[in-house]
Order: structure tokens, then C-alpha cells, then sequence
């Protein structure tokens, strides 16, 4: 097999997981007005609500982030060496999310339990150690991804033209990440959970093809 087709077959799955991120903060907005791929927002939200004694509010908040939170602290104890391969960690590591998803759609859950799981997944996700070349791979950093495409347009059009790939890297994945969001907005939000862990597990099981034939 050519390193081309080894680098797209890498490339296709890094899109997918931040398709995947893309999804589920899109429907966990929908469900529970709560973004859960990123918390500059809701620790704001959390003042506001400190602020006012929404009770709820705050412990629904400080949920969402105490789970993303747990989330990266798991991966940095799966991944606390940061060297990235292909292990099979990655693997099962997706297709465990995909199992407690599974148990989310057919199990009666209370609501800060399901917010919970959904910020635990982009928590997981996101610190899940990843190289592209020399890229960290975040899949649910949307705003670092805005921040760092811009620098690397910049940096190029200061003369560094290898950072063109960069800027690219970059902006396609913010299109994947839109991409998954209007994918979650247009199904029917019954079916989200199940949805979300047919698309975990087909991304586990993708991971493993690719590491038999790398």
C-alpha cells in the first residue's frame, strides 16, 4: 500500500471524529441547550446563573464541565506518554463510547446523566493524543482550529509557504465540524443517541481496518 493512500485512509478518519464532535454538541444543544465540545461559554453561562440562583442551572452546568474534565483525564492516563500509533487503544476507546451510547438510547436516563456522557465523549475525544505530521489533533477545538488557520494564512503570506497546509488542515476540519452539526440538526432528535453511537462505532471499527492495512 502507497503512503498516499495510508495518509488519506488517516486523514478520513481524523475528519470523521470531528464530523463525530460537530454531531453531538450540535445535538446536545438541541436537547438540552447545552454545548458540550467546548466551555468557554458555559463556565460564562455558570456565572450568570451563580449570579442569578438557578440552582438547576449551575449544577446542570458544572455537570457538563466536571465530565469533560474526566473525559481528557482518561485519555491523558491512556495516552500520558504522547507518542502517538497506532494502538489498539483508540479502537476500543471509540467503540466504549459508542457502547454507552447504545445504553443511553435504550435505558431511561435523567437528563444531567445524558448531558454528562455527551461531555465525557468530547472530553475524551479532544485529549485523545494525535498526530498528524506535526499537528495536535483536537478534534473539538473549533475556536483553537479558527486561531491557529488564521496564523498559518498569515504566516504564509509572509513568505512561509509550507504553512499553506497547515491553514488547510485546519479550515477543512472546521468545515467537517460545521458539517457534522447540520447533519445532527437535520435528524430527528429521538433518534440521536442511537444515531450517535452507530457513528462511534462505525469509527472504531474504521480505526481498526486502517491499522490492519498500515
Amino acid at each position: 500500500m502507497t503512503d498516499t493512500l495510508k495518509d488519506l485512509r488517516f486523514k478520513v478518519w481524523i475528519a470523521f471524529l470531528t464530523f463525530l464532535s460537530g454531531f453531538i454538541n450540535v445535538g446536545a444543544i438541541r436537547s438540552f441547550s447545552l454545548p458540550v465540545s467546548h466551555h468557554t461559554g458555559n463556565v460564562s453561562h455558570l456565572a450568570l446563573s451563580i449570579v442569578h440562583k438557578n440552582i438547576t442551572e449551575v449544577f446542570i452546568i458544572c455537570s457538563a464541565i466536571l465530565a469533560f474534565f474526566a473525559g481528557a483525564f482518561f485519555s491523558g492516563l491512556l495516552f500520558h506518554q504522547r507518542k502517538f500509533g497506532l494502538k489498539k487503544r483508540y479502537g476500543i476507546l471509540l467503540m466504549g463510547l459508542a457502547m454507552i451510547f447504545l445504553s443511553l438510547a435504550l435505558f431511561k436516563t435523567p437528563q444531567i446523566l445524558k448531558v454528562s456522557a455527551l461531555s465525557f465523549a468530547a472530553g475524551v475525544q479532544n485529549a485523545m493524543f494525535i498526530f498528524y505530521g506535526d499537528i495536535l489533533v483536537r478534534t473539538t477545538h473549533i475556536t483553537g482550529y479558527l486561531t491557529d488557520a488564521a496564523f498559518a494564512l498569515a504566516m504564509c503570506l509572509r513568505g512561509k509557504k509550507d504553512k499553506f497546509r497547515f491553514f488547510l488542515f485546519y479550515s477543512l476540519n472546521i468545515l467537517f465540524f460545521l458539517a457534522g452539526g447540520i447533519t445532527a440538526s437535520l435528524i430527528k432528535i429521538g433518534s440521536f443517541f442511537i444515531s450517535s453511537a452507530c457513528l462511534y462505532l462505525i469509527a472504531g471499527l474504521y480505526y481498526f481496518m486502517m491499522r490492519k492495512k498500515q
